[in-house]
């Protein structure tokens, strides 16, 4: 017990100094992660794409949007693919993710390789329309919706999905025991579980803490399944869901089998291993 309770203290102080995974720790996995992100579109483009869309937008000339934390950029690519008069600016921090977007021979889109807090506070750029697609649990939101109240023009609007709290059931907890089994090994936490909110309510209420109107918000959750916890593993790290664990120990390898056997111990349900993934999207305008 006085040994869990050393470590969690060790914990609690790397995350009272900031000593944890950061913007460029995550930036790492997703230019290593790239090249396989399209397994998760395939799984998950279905839900992204009811956010694309323009609806709530009473507007007739070009339209300005900002595609913020845009990795390979499905949302611009599905915007561009109506047709639509509009100016889009794509915004991501890995230059890996990006690469599949500067090929695009459209003079619609503009493409920006940059921390998104730090694009936010210097462009000039006035939007009517902002996108935010999976990327919200990376950024204190405290600070990002200030930043968006910043960029959008009157009555502009977000268009968000979002991870919320329950996603990805057991996960933490595994991590967590492994960590403390390999307590030597521990670089650094991760705190990305403070930007989840809690379902679409919660999403709702940190939007209008920042002055933004509900216009529609829903809830929903799928449940994935696989043959042994080897897969599992694989999927959740080839689809980015659980990126930036990697910068967790000193070396993941030596880690690997432990969080394989913690899985095999919880994950395991009639048959199969399961892992869910439960999220929230919506439009909100900026009153």
């Amino acid at each position: 017990m006085f040994k869990k309770l050393g470590f969690y203290s060790k914990l609690g102080y790397k995350l009272i100094r900031k000593d944890t995974v950061n913007k460029n720790d995550y930036r790492k996995d997703y230019d290593q992660l790239a090249p396989t992100y399209k397994t998760w579109l395939d799984e998950m483009g279905q839900f992204t794409d009811r956010i694309i869309n323009l609806d709530y937008l009473d507007k007739q000339e070009k339209i300005k949007i900002l595609d913020f934390a845009c990795g390979t950029g499905y949302i611009s690519r599905g915007l561009l693919e109506k047709g639509i008069d509009c100016q889009i600016r794509a915004v991501d921090y890995s230059d890996k993710m990006l690469e599949g977007l500067k090929g695009l021979n459209d003079d619609r889109i503009k493409i920006v390789q940059s921390d998104g807090i730090e694009f936010l506070e210097n462009t000039e750029e006035r939007y009517d329309l902002i996108y935010i697609g999976w990327a919200l649990p990376y950024f204190n939101y405290r600070v990002l919706f200030n930043l968006f109240r910043r960029v959008l023009k009157p009555d502009g609007l977000i268009k968000i999905i979002a991870n919320i709290q329950g996603t990805l059931s057991g996960i933490e907890d595994i991590f967590m025991e492994v960590m403390y089994k390999n307590h030597g090994e521990v670089q650094k936490p991760m705190d990305i579980r403070f930007n989840l909110p809690k379902g679409k309510d919660g999403l709702a209420r940190w939007f209008n803490q920042y002055g933004f109107e509900k216009m529609d918000l829903e809830e929903d959750e799928i449940l994935f399944k696989f043959n042994n916890a080897e897969d599992l593993l694989d999927w959740l790290k080839k689809t980015g869901a659980i990126a930036g664990t990697s910068h967790i120990f000193k070396s993941y390898d030596l880690v690997r089998e432990d969080l394989l056997e913690e899985i095999r111990k919880r994950k395991y349900r009639d048959g199969s291993y399961e892992i869910n993934h439960k999220f929230a999207y919506g439009t909100f305008r900026l009153r």
